[in-house]
């Protein structure tokens, strides 16, 4: 795991918890692949916490990511089809392309881009991916990528 500078706007992973091929994996289906995408704002406008995000937050502020509060915005399931990108329109203004790539020794690969930056990840049956979404409202916008369970 990286630190991360507090408002670093260059930096796409911000950390991954669990995720890179440990644990189990996803059931092998080459042309889909289901994930939970949610969208969070974190920011220094106060100090409240979404009770879901708690945990989020403890280990942002353990890697260096120092800001108060964390709500989220959006929460949904997604089906990605193999090859086809599926986008989310963040508030922002910013579009989140997502597409899954096939899968890997039983993980799924999910193509990220959030303009300028596009990369590759390795998504298993647990933990999430957090993505740097850029700057909203006074804070930060953080795209998260879970396995369903």
């Amino acid at each position: 795991m990286r630190a991360v500078p507090r408002h670093g706007l260059g930096l796409t992973v911000v950390l991954a918890l669990g995720l890179f091929s440990a644990g189990p994996t996803y059931a092998a289906d080459e042309h889909k692949a289901e994930l939970l995408v949610e969208v969070v704002h974190a920011s220094d406008s106060g100090s409240s916490v979404d009770p879901p995000l708690v945990a989020m937050k403890d280990a942002f502020t353990k890697s260096g990511f120092m800001y108060k509060s964390y709500h989220r915005l959006s929460r949904e399931k997604v089906t990605l089809r193999k090859g086809q990108p599926h986008e989310i329109r963040l508030p922002n203004e910013r579009l989140a392309k997502l597409t899954f790539e096939g899968m890997k020794a039983g993980s799924a690969q999910i193509k990220a881009e959030v303009k300028p930056i596009q990369t590759t990840y390795t998504l298993g049956k647990a933990g999430s991916v957090f993505l740097q979404a850029g700057a909203h409202s006074g804070g930060m916008l953080i795209l998260v990528l879970s396995p369903t369970s």
